[in-house]
């Protein structure tokens, strides 16, 4: 296998996968319109970047909560590093691999393992190879310190994006300028002028999307609820790989539509709807289909997530398209509980969210990786327990299965229903 075709050869499997299930959607009657957008989505994502330097196009990774608006605004082909090793984990089963070749690189098993397993997968030359890489401090010090080895790795130039820690008018101000100086940084080395009017509609269907945003959220709130396990995972990739982009909202308006005729209609994601649960933090990626399999057994359903799909009320200016990409910054859910000192608001969110939603448990995922998160473990428990929600805390590794087997965590989580059954 030559270096090109390795280069190509996970992202090549994970279209090929995106495909099959979009092809399977479409031959089911039953099956949500949904669902063939989302995997549509994701398979023209994966294709946009495999295909991207054949094309001339030049190549942008970028880690999480990265403001990419700005490179779909300058026709800068984006990779998401963290949701691309997921997506390896996910459809691929090989973490395993580049997992080892990130411990080869002296990476310890206290690293967040998308970033291991990142760093591994650039090593061993599987991934495309970026123009340039893009990184911050938002949310986490792995975070901060993955682009710099992703930049070695690949010998390609990068730009470190400063978020302040504190909201304030001088501090906006702070992350507009860095928002400037970074596309300077890529007009300079891309080739590529911002074009400003895209990125002022880009702003005005990110406004629109983070709506949406809200609405299923509300939705998702009736008894029963109309949202299936395996929908957290999507949320979440949509606005991490294509925010603001008309595929997006395409796949947005037709789940929100999906959900308020089930709501209308009195159906519930699985049926009889026995346990609502609120899950804190990401289950990992190779337990998915166990999760929408035992929420069918159990009755079982996630009803809200607060860290990760509940957005901040705010709006978006299209006329002020980097302010306004500055704001969404603060407005991402991650952001109340992962970033800066931990404020009453997202303790209150929680108790909002045990309320609204008639949340009957909570299961904390205790990523091992991420030390962000799992600070918070005792509070949030204190928390929910003042409001009578039982927490189930589960350690666990997002894309790495040894850390425990599926085995153990579904024991747990039997046991788990069990206490609720007998509340």
């Amino acid at each position: 296998m030559t270096a090109s075709e390795a280069r190509s050869s996970r992202i090549s499997a994970i279209i090929r996968a995106c495909r099959i299930i979009t092809r399977m959607s479409q031959a089911n009657p039953d099956a949500p319109k949904s669902d063939v957008l989302y995997y549509k989505m994701l398979s023209d994502y994966y294709t946009r970047l495999l295909n991207a330097h054949d094309e001339g196009k030049f190549i942008a990774a970028h880690t999480v909560f990265f403001p990419s608006e700005i490179l779909y605004a300058m026709d800068i082909v984006p990779m998401h590093t963290e949701t691309t090793t997921w997506m390896m984990a996910l459809f691929l089963g090989g973490q395993a691999e580049i997992l080892s070749a990130g411990a080869e690189l002296g990476l310890v098993p206290e690293i967040c393992s998308p970033h291991r397993g990142l760093a591994g997968a650039f090593s061993l030359g599987v991934l495309p190879r970026p123009d340039a890489m893009l990184w911050s401090n938002l949310i986490c010090d792995n975070t901060a310190k993955s682009g710099e080895l992703v930049m070695e790795l690949n010998k390609c130039p990068g730009f470190f994006l400063d978020h302040p820690f504190q909201r304030s008018e001088a501090e906006d101000k702070y992350l507009v300028s860095e928002l400037e100086d970074m596309i300077h940084f890529l007009e300079e080395k891309s080739g590529r002028m911002m074009d400003w009017d895209k990125l002022s509609d880009i702003v005005a269907r990110m406004d629109y999307q983070t709506e949406l945003f809200r609405e299923i959220g509300e939705l998702r709130k009736a008894v029963p609820s109309p949202f299936p396990n395996r929908g957290f995972l999507q949320l979440l990739t949509v606005d991490y790989l294509c925010p603001g982009q008309p595929e997006a909202i395409a796949y947005l308006e037709t789940l929100r539509d999906e959900l308020a005729e089930m709501v209308r209609q009195g159906k519930g994601a699985v049926s009889p709807e026995r346990f609502r649960l609120m899950t804190l933090f990401v289950p990992p990626m190779y337990l998915m289909g166990l999760m929408e399999k035992l929420g069918h057994e159990y009755g079982v359903v996630s009803v809200v997530e607060p860290l990760f799909t509940r957005w901040a009320e705010s709006r978006l200016d299209p006329s002020k398209p980097l302010e306004s990409v500055a704001r969404k910054a603060a407005m991402i859910p991650e952001r109340r509980s992962m970033y800066g000192p931990l404020g009453q608001e997202a303790l209150q969110d929680l108790i909002d969210c045990a309320e609204q939603y008639k949340v009957d448990g909570a299961v904390y995922w205790a990523f091992m990786g991420c030390r962000h998160t799992c600070a918070t473990v005792k509070l949030f428990k204190d928390v929910l327990n003042e409001v009578d929600v039982p927490v189930l805390t589960i350690d666990c590794d997002i894309v790495d299965p040894t850390i425990n087997s599926e085995e153990e965590i579904r024991g747990k989580l039997e046991q788990f229903f069990e206490l609720l059954e007998d509340r």
